[in-house]
């Protein structure tokens, strides 16, 4: 009896659980069961074999949008998922795809693709030159989209986007598929990103001895490389779903033109949804808001391309043409001609030009919907260049909602996390010098502030996001006006 006592033992609850069990009945040993932890084991064993180990959400990267307020509203930034950003005419939907293209090449995501279906963006050098700048790219439109021998067809200047001109929507998804079955898998485990890659003779010759042998044994099927990081493999823009053609509505009545549309996504969209998160890719897609004849109860409008399109994008967000921003008192002067505001510019000698629009998250599966944010298209600098989204505005729109800025445009208060105290109030042409000056004017506006130690205030917004303190900022400050009002 005293034997018996003796040879008890408790196994703990953790992975190692099941080789406890093993061991303690090799050895005739008792053990106190936990079924938890048994039930835990077993799960995670039969998830390394058949290659579906869980990976905790916190631990993918988002990439940034570039825009303090978009990424928000997207919570946190760009992740593997299906985003699509609908509007009317004229409201920004091109410019944001063109923007969101540079800011993958700022931040080097390995694959950029960008299907240009509304055919606009192969005529308009000019303004996505002024869109790098404004994304402070320091990259030529030659390195971006390449350049080929023309008697050849090689490329001479390999590009850095891959870049579709395209009506024809199979060509897409057929592209897509293709390249999500030939792309390794990207996955977490132990703390390290692996690169997944299919077990076949070609890439057994392409990867060599990269590959780590214990891992398969471990973990499943395939060649294991280390990956350098968490982040994106690809980043996949469409512009936009509207105007792709499917192949069959050259066979169709026109009068069901909507519905082969609708059919057409319907058929394709799962051959590629299921696999993005798998293989790190994003892709945001365009779309066209179009009003209900006779609706007179609930939504006046709606997306293009049937329900499977809206179902199928984890984040959906609509855009609106607004007369002015909503945040700041207006003191600009507003030319009708145009439906353009005019203010002085700090980049050259004249008046910058601008146009506003609203975004509100309809819908967002990666976190909170509804949420709203007020952006300013930068029609025209002093010298007539187009320059896409303002980052002026949206830096001061973001320190607004995260409560880091309070006042009007003669006297804003500032209260920025995580740097001293700002003694002195700003004025709007101050805060416009720090965003979108040279060094030397963001380093005059900061003595002028009496801030001891200059920075880039851009920049630092940009970390706080990425630390997920712009988030905590921004919910407590909805928290503290909703118990105000």
């Amino acid at each position: 009896m005293a034997k018996k006592k003796a040879v008890v033992e408790e196994v703990e609850n953790d992975s190692g659980v099941m080789a406890d069990i093993e061991e303690a009945v090799g050895s005739g040993k008792a053990v106190k069961f936990n079924l938890n932890a048994w039930l835990q084991a077993t799960v995670d064993e039969v998830s390394r074999k058949q290659g579906v180990d869980a990976d905790p959400m916190e631990d993918l990267i988002p990439m940034s949008t570039g825009f303090l307020m978009l990424d928000i509203m997207y919570g946190g930034g760009i992740r593997p998922a299906m985003y699509t950003h609908a509007g009317e005419e004229q409201t920004a939907k091109t410019t944001l795809a063109l923007a969101e293209m540079v800011q993958a090449i700022n931040v080097g995501v390995p694959l950029i693709a960008f299907w240009d279906y509304e055919g606009s963006t192969k005529n308009s050098k000019p303004y996505i030159r002024s869109i790098l700048k404004t994304m402070g790219a320091n990259i030529s439109l030659a390195e971006i989209f390449g350049k080929k021998d023309k008697e050849t067809g090689k490329w001479v200047v390999a590009p850095r986007i891959q870049y579709f001109p395209e009506t024809i929507g199979e060509k897409f998804f057929d592209w897509l598929a293709e390249i999500e079955r030939r792309m390794p898998d990207k996955r977490l485990i132990g703390g390290d990103w692996w690169l997944v890659y299919e077990d076949s003779k070609v890439n057994r010759a392409a990867i060599g001895d990269a590959h780590d042998p214990k891992m398969s044994k471990k973990y499943g099927k395939g060649l294991w490389v280390p990956a350098p990081d968490g982040n994106l493999q690809a980043m996949i823009i469409v512009d936009s779903w509207a105007a792709m053609n499917p192949e069959s509505n050259d066979e169709e009545n026109a009068d069901n033109s909507l519905s082969v549309q609708a059919r057409f996504f319907s058929k394709h969209l799962p051959r590629i949804k299921g696999r993005l998160a798998k293989k790190m890719i994003a892709v945001v897609g365009m779309n066209q808001l179009g009003d209900i004849p006779m609706a007179m109860y609930g939504p006046k409008q709606k997306e293009s391309g049937g329900n499977k399109l809206r179902y199928n994008s984890d984040v959906r967000i609509w855009n609106t043409k607004r007369a002015s921003g909503m945040y700041f008192a207006y003191e600009n002067m507003f030319d009708k001609e145009d439906s353009t505001e005019k203010e002085r510019s700090v980049t050259g000698k004249g008046k910058d030009s601008y146009r506003y629009i609203q975004s509100k998250t309809v819908k967002n599966k990666l976190s909170t919907p509804g949420r709203k944010g007020w952006f300013r298209i930068w029609v025209e600098d002093a010298e007539g260049n187009g320059c896409g989204f303002d980052p002026f505005y949206d830096t001061m729109v973001y320190l607004l909602e995260t409560g880091q800025l309070s006042g009007n445009r003669k006297k804003l208060v500032l209260s920025i996390d995580g740097q001293p105290e700002i003694s002195k109030p700003a004025n709007w042409m101050q805060m416009k010098e720090w965003v979108l000056g040279t060094k030397e004017q963001k380093q005059k506006v900061c003595k002028e502030l009496g801030i001891a130690k200059p920075f880039d205030l851009r920049k630092y917004l940009f970390k706080q996001v990425a630390s997920g303190k712009g988030e905590s900022l921004y919910v407590a400050a909805k928290d503290a006006k909703k118990a105000t009002e």
